[in-house]
């Protein structure tokens, strides 16, 4: 047999479902409260009122019960306007047939004790017109109780109407106000996924145009520089190759391997370098023990955060009068790599590169800065040459 999660239930599907409960619960609690004093006023009407009056009363609320249990709001909310069509119908019924025969004073007849209840019900899905039905069921209560227990008692109709009203209203607003409040939640929480879910959505339209950046310029612009130097060498055929792959890769999502180890990214470093310029010195301390897992997509921006910077070396860092040198150092130990690309050229501030060259930004900071322990540094003024660092950290 197969499971399935249940359906994620609205806040305020929740709250009328438990407000229906609470109110078809009551009216079944009243019944078994009423009954007795109901059955032995049956001789103030006629024989019929009193089982149609408790059946048009209290049925109902079995019926809320239900469907609210069933999540049916669709029948609660019939089930609701057929509990308060039954109480106003018992009220009204009880003064044409009534009988000549009176309750006592201190006593007061059954069906005055809840109409407040059916207000309640109504409470669950209408605003203001249950404070309306209020006002007409405590109206028709009140009078029907004057009339039970007769002339001589003298009941003020007025203060007992009065009193039925505000003992009902407050709890029936504190009803409407529930039920906003969940709707009111779900609106919050509606729009909270909806700015998460763009919020997504747009980080991972920057995160593909990142990797494609720095594929693009790691890669395909390396390549075509490659091909304007060298047409048909060795290093270019490497060039198209990891080109056309990662390209592939990026079309049909594959993943890449894992992770690689020390060997594997010193190796990739000095490929990397030896494809820009094989003059260029690369010194690597490894730790004496231990072996370290590397991320591929960490080694990968490693090596690509190299090459950008010796080509940076090579296009900007010498001039006229001064052919600037260049040197390559990896340190490793069992929880981190680093890499240093040194040069002693002219130079640069970083404040000045404009925001459209996307060497530095998607090579280096960008791409090292998305992968989890990734870091990167640029160190450089204008006189003193550049230092790129860049290095990773297990988590």
């Amino acid at each position: 047999m197969i499971e399935t999660a249940a359906p994620r239930r609205s806040a305020e599907a929740r709250l009328v479902r438990g407000a229906s409960l609470f109110v078809g619960s009551g009216g079944i609690f009243y019944a078994a409260l009423t009954m007795p004093t109901a059955l032995a006023q049956s001789a103030l009407a006629a024989p019929w009122w009193t089982p149609f009056a408790l059946t048009a009363i209290y049925l109902p609320t079995v019926g809320i019960v239900v469907a609210a249990a069933r999540w049916r709001f669709d029948l609660v909310r019939y089930a609701v306007l057929t509990f308060a069509l039954g109480y106003l119908l018992a009220a009204i019924a009880w003064l044409v047939v009534r009988a000549d025969a009176l309750v006592p004073a201190e006593k007061s007849l059954w069906i005055t004790w809840i109409p407040g209840l059916p207000a309640l019900a109504l409470c669950i899905f209408w605003r203001l017109m249950p404070f309306g039905y209020l006002a007409v069921a405590a109206t028709l209560a009140q009078i029907a109780a004057a009339y039970a227990r007769g002339p001589d008692a003298g009941n003020p109709i007025v203060p007992e109407m009065l009193f039925a009203v505000a003992y009902s209203a407050l709890p029936c607003a504190a009803c409407v106000v529930l039920v906003r409040v969940g709707r009111t939640l779900d609106r919050t929480s509606h729009a909270v996924r909806a700015k998460a879910t763009a919020t997504a959505a747009a980080e991972a339209r920057r995160f593909e145009r990142r990797r494609f950046d720095a594929l693009a310029h790691d890669w395909v612009i390396a390549t075509l520089l490659e091909a304007s130097r060298a047409p048909n060498s060795t290093v270019l055929t490497h060039h198209a190759d990891m080109t056309l792959r990662d390209l592939e890769r990026l079309r049909t999502g594959r993943p890449e391997p894992d992770t690689v180890d020390l060997d594997q990214v010193v190796a990739g470093i000095r490929a990397t370098a030896a494809e820009v310029d094989d003059s260029v010195r690369l010194h690597a301390d490894r730790p004496a023990s231990g072996t370290l897992a590397v991320p591929s997509d960490v080694a990968t921006a490693l090596a690509a955060a190299v090459g950008e910077a010796l080509r940076n070396w090579q296009r900007h860092a010498g001039s006229r009068t001064h052919a600037a040198d260049c040197a390559v150092r990896v340190t490793a130990d069992a929880t981190s790599v680093r890499v240093d690309v040194m040069d002693d050229g002219v130079g640069f501030d970083p404040a000045t590169v404009p925001p459209d060259r996307i060497g530095l930004r998607a090579s280096i900071t960008d791409r090292l800065a998305e992968l989890p322990g990734g870091w990167s540094a640029i160190d450089a003024a204008p006189g003193r040459g550049c230092h790129v660092s860049a290095g990773w950290v297990a988590r």
